[in-house]
């Protein structure tokens, strides 16, 4: 995708505060994914590379986005459903407002492709 089209890969770090990592863990994470990213090939000449927590304006339009979601809607996510039937000891509002952090994500960079085409449509519903 690199070589034809703009790309922007972040590493997720305000999605992966849902399951309470410490913050060791968080950095420790970061520096991973980023090793990762690069070992598969992402060139950052090419392509933009950047932690999501480094965009203020993702935090930004996910308080604006939640601000005008309902519950319900928020409710009928397939991700939130499967995680509290799975994880009943750790359902926290991340888990519930997790698609609006995520059409926060696709919408700062009016994304038109997506790596994970089968929930793009629920995301930005």
């Amino acid at each position: 995708m690199q070589q034809e089209n703009i790309c922007y890969f972040f590493i997720a770090d305000y999605h992966s505060l849902t399951t309470h990592p410490t913050p060791s863990d968080l950095h420790g994470n970061v520096k991973t994914v980023l090793a990762e990213f690069l070992a598969c090939g992402l060139d950052p000449d090419k392509a933009t590379i950047y932690i999501q927590s480094d965009l203020p304006e993702t935090a930004e339009l996910y308080l604006l986005l939640n601000m005008n979601a309902y519950v319900g809607e928020l409710e009928r996510c397939t991700s939130f459903k499967e995680k509290i039937r799975t994880q009943p000891q750790n359902v926290n509002a991340g888990l519930l407002t997790y698609l609006t952090l995520m059409a926060a994500d696709i919408i700062i960079h009016r994304a038109i492709k997506f790596l994970s085409e089968r929930t793009r449509k629920q995301h930005l519903e």
